[in-house]
């Protein structure tokens, strides 16, 4: 059986090798090849002994031979110049190339399957069929005319897969196998590359596979130890490099848009792994400065590099995985390490483009708030990332270099959000823009705020292992500790203050199903804020400089959420009216919480403006529940600010804030204490997913109310209070629960008695 499959392989390289007409159809050489890698396949299942190994092997080592001479008879017919496009010899060369460039990829599979080292290191001069005879090939002249398109596309394709095959086993082979690798020259190479390259760019897009075989293949040559010889070559080639680039970003954009598909409607050659290699190559060292200066190039159009590159980037971005049939978990950390590195590159280079242009470039218009708001979804991912870049740098050679280098590509990307790229641009009109344009579009505003919270424990975790030092003078080092942190906060207010805004001057009717989503998501963010204060008393490094900005962005959440509440019940949206009325559950509970935020703020060292704490406090006594004024930590908050104002000390002293004191301590004096207050401050609490008030699991994605956190848990005495694990129910019931659980449990059982539900 193997003489015959020897036979068989004998007779089918007999004639590629000796077309003298065009009367061998393509396809019965592909039926042919198919057939007889299965007759191969078949023989070697039935007599698996090395007799029938040798006998394959040395036909295919024939084989390769005559293929690999082949490669250079054609290449000289080329070259004698007899021979255009349009001849009759042209077309019966390109016939052999393309039919012997498809024969050598299924060899190689088999004999690199079947051990066969001296075929597959036969098979490798089979590269002569691209360098050599396609090179000449891409030289005639009109060689990618547009009626000849197809062919031209076919043939470019094979010879990729041939090298693809070769650079493969060339990568595979190691000791004394790796000395008989001499048929990849990079002069070679490069110049194969650079002629096909051309001509793939000149298609205009007619040959997506062959876009992205070569893809695949500028990855090898740029990315693999073996090739790094033709890589240090290409760093010296300039054009070479634009082209290169020119050719790797079209197949991203396109696996881009297949990524936002469901699974089962992706194509099935764009997937993450491609993705992976297209990003690798170019992040690569040898093309990552030629991205950065088309990055930079002057634009204009939303399809033009720039634009078109952050648009992919923040897609990608926003999509990405965080586990993976593909690829392993290893190279799925090396997917979000890129993904880290090229955003925050096409970020920059959009704000330097929006500097250069000046405060027209400031307009919004539609693409560019389609791509801003692409890059808002592809903030929610910041945690994913960030923690994707903490195991990156725990396998690196360097695990303080490469977690100091993440967080810096991090500060890229939260440094040219729009407010941080408005205010560079010192506009002070800016507030007047937000990516808020609707009120369907407050969800995806607080999800990005609340995945920022989410995000600084990664930041602190990341920190850990950089050991950034303070920087004291300018330029000393490139990133500083709190740096990345404190813009993440700044960001998160300005999001928290630009959804208060559009909410404020909000007048028209709207859905009942929008504004539920909407004050679901604020009270999200709310909870989330609050743990954020809470975290910094934890020992989380958050800087204490910004707590008051944490803390007046959960005031905006109120805020919004009045305002919503105005509007879905027809009532004009001003402060009045807003927090006039009935307040539902999910306010009093946040008002709870966020005087219990401002308490432990008032803690911090140094505290927040005493004019931030006042409002906060005022805000919770207006409209929480009434026995917020009876709360101890809350009259001693007030006795505290009082005492400031009074020596002097307080960070304003305007009648205003004199003024806002004075109303707090009316509302106080107002109330009094009343048997209830306990229990009514405890049911406030309990309708949060986290009963424990200081709570600082920022971990956390649940929703806010109770038992939407994942992995919540309830007492199992009261069956009221929720929280969001064990730390927390402990901690609470040190706290006080232990005094309130029998009296919630007894106030459930009375109120589910006089609904009829029973227990």
């Amino acid at each position: 059986m193997a003489a015959s499959a020897a036979r068989v392989l004998a007779s089918l390289v007999d004639d590629v090798c000796s077309i003298h007409s065009n009367r061998l159809p393509a396809t019965d050489v592909a039926l042919r090849a198919s057939g007889l890698i299965e007759q191969m396949n078949s023989t070697m299942a039935s007599s698996p002994g090395p007799d029938t190994v040798a006998t394959l092997d040395r036909a295919i080592q024939a084989g390769a031979g005559q293929l690999s001479a082949l490669g250079t008879r054609l290449a000289a017919s080329f070259r004698s110049g007899e021979h255009t496009l349009k001849s009759l010899g042209t077309n019966l060369i390109c016939q052999q190339l393309l039919l012997a460039c498809e024969l050598v990829p299924p060899l190689m599979v088999f004999a690199r399957q079947q051990h066969m080292d001296r075929a597959v290191q036969a098979l490798q001069s089979c590269a002569t069929l691209p360098l050599k005879c396609g090179r000449a090939l891409m030289a005639i002249p009109d060689a990618s005319s547009s009626e000849d398109a197809y062919v031209f596309s076919v043939v470019l394709d094979s010879q990729a897969r041939v090298l693809w095959e070769v650079m493969l086993s060339a990568c595979a082979a190691a000791g004394p196998e790796a000395e008989h690798i001499r048929v990849l020259p990079p002069e070679a190479l490069l110049a194969w590359l650079s002629a096909t390259a051309s001509k793939i760019i000149a298609l205009n897009g007619t040959s997506h596979t062959a876009e992205l075989n070569f893809g695949k293949l500028i990855h090898l040559i740029v990315c693999k130890e073996r090739f790094g010889a033709c890589s240090a070559l290409l760093q010296h080639d300039a054009g070479l490099q634009h082209i290169l680039v020119q050719l790797l970003v079209p197949p991203l954009h396109a696996t881009a848009a297949a990524m936002q598909l469901p699974a089962d409607r992706r194509p099935a050659e764009l997937n993450w792994a491609l993705v992976l290699v297209l990003m690798q190559a170019l992040t690569s060292k040898a093309l990552f400065s030629t991205v950065q200066g088309q990055l930079a190039a002057p634009t204009s159009g939303p399809s033009s590099f720039a634009p078109r590159l952050l648009q992919t980037a923040a897609q990608l971005f926003a999509a990405a995985p965080t586990t993976s049939d593909d690829f392993d978990d290893f190279c799925l950390v090396d997917l979000w390490h890129d993904l880290l590195l090229l955003l925050p590159v096409a970020c920059a280079a959009r704000t330097d483009t929006w500097q250069q242009q000046g405060r027209s470039a400031l307009m919004p218009d539609a693409a560019r708030q389609r791509v801003e708001w692409q890059l808002l979804l592809a903030l929610q991912r910041l945690p994913v990332a960030l923690q994707m870049a903490a195991e990156y740098a725990q396998v690196h050679t360097f695990p303080a270099t490469a977690a100091k280098g993440s967080l810096t590509l991090a500060c890229g990307i939260v440094s040219e959000f729009p407010p941080m790229a408005r205010r560079q641009l010192a506009v002070e009109a800016a507030l007047a823009y937000s990516v808020v344009g609707s009120l369907a579009d407050v969800p995806a505003c607080c999800a990005a705020a609340s995945a920022m919270v989410r995000a600084l424990p990664h930041v602190a975790a990341l920190e850990a292992l950089a050991q950034p030092q303070v920087v004291h003078e300018a330029g000393a080092d490139e990133y500083s500790r709190g740096q990345l942190a404190n813009k993440l906060i700044v960001s998160i207010h300005w999001l928290a203050n630009g959804v208060a805004l559009y909410c404020e001057s909000y007048g028209g009717p709207c859905s009942a199903a929008d504004a539920m989503a909407a004050m679901e998501a604020l009270w999200q963010l709310h909870t989330m804020l609050c743990r954020a204060i809470h975290c910094s008393t934890a020992g989380l490094a958050v800087p204490h400089i910004h707590i008051g900005m944490l803390l007046e962005a959960s005031r905006f959440c109120s805020y919004s959420i009045f305002f919503v509440r105005a509007a879905l019940q027809g009532r004009a949206a001003n402060s009045d009216a807003a927090m006039s009325g009935g307040n539902p559950r999910q306010v009093l509970a946040m008002c709870v919480a966020h005087a219990e935020a401002a308490v432990v703020a008032a803690a911090c060292q140094p505290p927040p403006a005493d004019e931030e704490l006042a409002c906060t406090l005022s805000l919770a006594l207006k409209v929480g529940p009434a026995a917020l004024a009876s709360s101890r930590s809350v009259q001693q908050m007030l006795d505290y600010l009082n005492g400031r104002l009074e020596a002097g000390e307080a960070s304003l002293s305007a009648d205003s804030y004199s003024e806002m004191l004075k109303d707090c301590q009316e509302l106080m004096s107002d109330h009094e204490p009343q048997p209830g207050d306990a229990l009514e401050l405890a049911q406030a609490a309990a309708a949060r997913s986290c009963a424990y008030l200081r709570c600082a699991n920022l971990a956390d994605e649940g929703g806010p109310a109770v038992g939407q956190g994942a992995g919540s848990q309830r007492c199992s005495k009261c069956r009221v209070a929720w929280y969001c694990g064990t730390a927390c129910s402990h901690a609470d019931w040190r706290a006080g629960h232990r005094r309130m659980c029998r009296v919630l449990g007894a106030a459930r059982a009375a109120q589910l008695e006089q609904e009829g539900g029973g227990l």
